[in-house]
């Protein structure tokens, strides 16, 4: 199912791409039946490495990145051809990336919108100035102690967020099969 799901996701993402203008459909370079519009080489330019940013502002840099993008099209399609973008392990590693992926996009915007909902007040500063034994002056420290105090509070949002999401989940653990596997 997941195969299925990574198959769809990869083709609707394919498909998103090559939507824009008629200039931008126009074919810049054909590899074997694989024809790269010229939004496909904007997009590739776009998101060309930092370092090969100042080597595309030359006509000659573009021709040559364009080249390297030329050559990375038959090596994939080699890949390709000899079956490697259906192995196992191939869907194995596009599948961790893709869960990676999603992960991170969901910790951050749920991290932000905590981040957003936290209040520090000035008595929790002072409380925490007091049972730290700090030398330095309140003013001095006064907005670490604020940051250190978000930083827990938010850490205990996202800790309760995600046991409640937990709670609202089917789980089932077989303990005998978990012992197997324990002893692998």
């Amino acid at each position: 199912m997941k195969k299925i799901f990574l198959c769809i996701l990869l083709f609707s993402f394919l498909a998103g791409c090559s939507a824009g203008s008629s200039q931008d459909k126009k074919v810049v370079a054909q590899i074997n039946k694989y024809k790269m519009t010229i939004e496909d080489l904007k997009y590739e330019f776009k998101n060309a490495p930092y370092d090969e940013i100042m080597f595309l502002k030359t006509e000659n840099g573009k021709k040559k990145y364009l080249e390297g993008i030329i050559e990375k099209e038959v090596l994939l399609q080699e890949a390709q051809r000899h079956g490697i973008d259906r192995e196992k392990d191939f869907m194995k590693s596009i599948e961790n990336y893709w869960e990676q992926a999603l992960l991170r996009i969901l910790l951050e915007r749920k991290s932000r919108e905590i981040s957003n909902l936290i209040t520090v007040y000035d008595n929790e500063i002072e409380e925490y100035y007091k049972d730290s034994g700090e030398d330095l002056p309140l003013s001095k420290v006064k907005n670490e102690i604020r940051d250190i105090i978000k930083q827990k509070k938010q850490t205990e949002a996202m800790d309760n967020w995600i046991e409640e999401l937990r709670k609202r989940s089917y789980i089932k653990v077989d303990e005998s099969i978990l012992k197997e596997v324990e002893g692998l």
